[in-house]
């Protein structure tokens, strides 16, 4: 069983990708089958308006139920979350989201992602949106970006202060991290605008990412898209040791945006060579493929 934590499906393309090929259901259940992928998490993407590019010019169903129900349509292989901005039902920090999440279980979703609003993460709709995705058992996928204009994703800064208060706050969420800000912080010294982008070269000291996987146990990630991959193989050595340590909360993913050969992502084959080359074992690589993905969906019954 392989399960990828992080797919999407949908026309995400911009103004300026007019050339790439969007992710149907059946393009997408194409690409599983020739990288050996059982089942994959649909994220409806995106729902936060900061993340948009217009995709309502190029995609008449660009919401997030159209892709729900898209994913809804093979059960066999999709499983979908659903996806909510802190900032809907009137943008206050005492929001009741009951109503979104009973409507969410009734399409079959069992958890939430990827959040994207452009918000500290410790702010005070962020951690009641967050607190009540853990009394709802839904796990939380974030996108994450350092300071400044022109990003999206919840914002911290080098360190992630802001990311250890939200877990703190809402300690009995699954937080599944993600994006340029989260795994850019795998090292330590590490700048704010470093924070926004894919840093190159070996970790010569730890971030705050082992740091708060370490003492904060509802903090998982999958290691999808650039950001992820980057992050492991940046420093090959510091990647397999950080992958052994931390296998019961690691989860395989692709974030794989457009159907094309260029919107290919490398995680499943990376995972194989290491398990091929003896620098992970059977068990961890089976933890991260799909027994830690099934231990945080815990509404899944597939």
């Amino acid at each position: 069983m392989i399960i990828d934590m992080h797919a999407h499906l949908g026309d995400l393309r911009s103004p300026g990708l007019l050339h790439r090929q969007p992710i149907t259901v059946e393009s997408l259940i194409a690409r599983m089958d020739q990288d050996g992928v059982d089942k994959a998490v649909v994220l409806p993407w995106p729902a936060c308006p900061e993340a948009v590019v217009f995709p309502g010019l190029v995609w008449p169903e660009s919401d997030v139920i159209a892709q729900i129900k898209a994913a809804g349509r093979r059960p066999d292989r999709l499983i979908p979350f659903g996806n909510a901005d802190p900032r809907w039902g009137g943008n206050s920090e005492r929001v009741d989201f009951s109503w979104l999440f009973e409507r969410f279980i009734e399409m079959g979703c069992v958890g939430m992602g990827e959040v994207s609003a452009n918000l500290y993460f410790d702010d005070p709709r962020v951690v009641n949106l967050f607190r009540q995705c853990g009394e709802w058992d839904f796990p939380v996928t974030i996108e994450s970006t350092g300071p400044g204009e022109g990003h999206y994703g919840f914002i911290d800064t080098a360190g992630s202060p802001r990311l250890e208060a939200l877990l703190k706050a809402a300690p009995e969420t699954t937080v599944i991290g993600h994006g340029p800000g989260f795994w850019a912080d795998i090292a330590g010294g590490l700048t704010d605008t470093d924070k926004c982008g894919y840093p190159k070269g070996p970790v010569h000291e730890e971030g705050s990412v082992p740091r708060l996987m370490r003492s904060c146990p509802n903090l998982y990630a999958d290691i999808s898209a650039g950001s992820g991959f980057n992050a492991l193989t940046r420093d090959p050595d510091f990647g397999v040791r950080f992958l052994n340590e931390f296998q019961d909360r690691l989860m395989f993913g692709t974030d794989m945006c457009f159907a094309d050969e260029e919107g290919r992502m490398p995680q499943i084959h990376f995972l194989r060579q290491l398990l091929q080359e003896g620098k992970i074992s059977r068990e961890a690589f089976d933890k991260m493929t799909y027994r830690n993905a099934l231990q945080v969906m815990k509404r899944y019954r597939g």
